[in-house]
């Protein structure tokens, strides 16, 4: 593969935080992957730990620099890669794949997987990103995690590891260097939106309340319009889903 050079490893803590030292010590390329058979110790959106079984999962982090890409915003990248992964898991055919906001991947409600990207500043300037992901494969057991599934268990196929990975990064790729508009990702992304139109039941400041789903904005807010028909927009560290 022409743009992602692979290191792959047995285990690890974190694959976020091992790339993190690697470019703090400026050793990271545009384009570099740690791939981890086994993470644990693996990070997710609000400090969450993201657990899977040892070699059932695609756990891995990549590095790129901002200034090898032509992206209209920050939030332009985590589109481009949640669209990835959609895209990655219909072509192996997983049934009903939404995109959550931010970037988390349900197939009928239940979550494959999940994204954290973590950006790199020089004072103002954003230098790179590290993404990492974690997808659910062949793990069969969540029953400490109820609203969690596999792609095993979505399709009833047992699936290559190593065939999932190049698939979703030859994804990346192609998406990256296709060079569309901002405003045609985001218009994509919100296509494929979890929960858009519908009510749902979200926390803001300890309190519960429904609203239905607009969109995701330029600035990468959540869009609500509430029972009065009041609109608001939330980012992502002031509201969460509750369902």
């Amino acid at each position: 593969m022409s743009y992602f050079q692979i290191n792959k490893i047995d285990a690890i803590g974190s694959t976020n935080v091992a790339l993190k030292e690697s470019y703090q010590q400026g050793l990271l390329q545009h384009g570099d992957v740690l791939w981890a058979l086994h993470q644990t110790q693996g990070k997710g959106q609000r400090a969450a730990q993201w657990v899977v079984e040892p070699n059932k999962n695609l756990t891995f982090s990549f590095f790129v620099a901002h200034d090898k890409l032509a992206l209209g915003s920050s939030f332009h990248l985590n589109c481009l890669v949640a669209l990835a992964i959609r895209n990655t898991l219909n072509y192996f055919a997983i049934p009903t794949v939404t995109i959550k906001w931010p970037n988390d991947i349900l197939s009928e409600n239940r979550k494959l997987c999940g994204v954290l990207i973590e950006n790199l500043y020089r004072g103002t300037q954003l230098q790179g990103s590290i993404v990492g992901i974690g997808l659910n494969v062949n793990q069969e057991d969540f029953s400490t995690f109820p609203r969690a599934s596999s792609m095993r268990l979505c399709s009833g196929v047992q699936f290559k590891v190593k065939e999932v990975l190049d698939t979703l990064l030859q994804e990346i790729e192609r998406l990256l260097n296709q060079n569309e508009s901002y405003a045609v990702v985001l218009e994509k992304y919100n296509a494929r939106l979890f929960g858009r139109n519908e009510s749902r039941l979200f926390r803001k400041h300890g309190k519960e309340f429904n609203a239905s789903v607009v969109g995701v904005n330029q600035e990468g807010y959540l869009v609500l319009i509430d029972t009065n028909g009041i609109h608001s927009k939330h980012q992502l560290k002031e509201i969460e889903w509750v369902y």
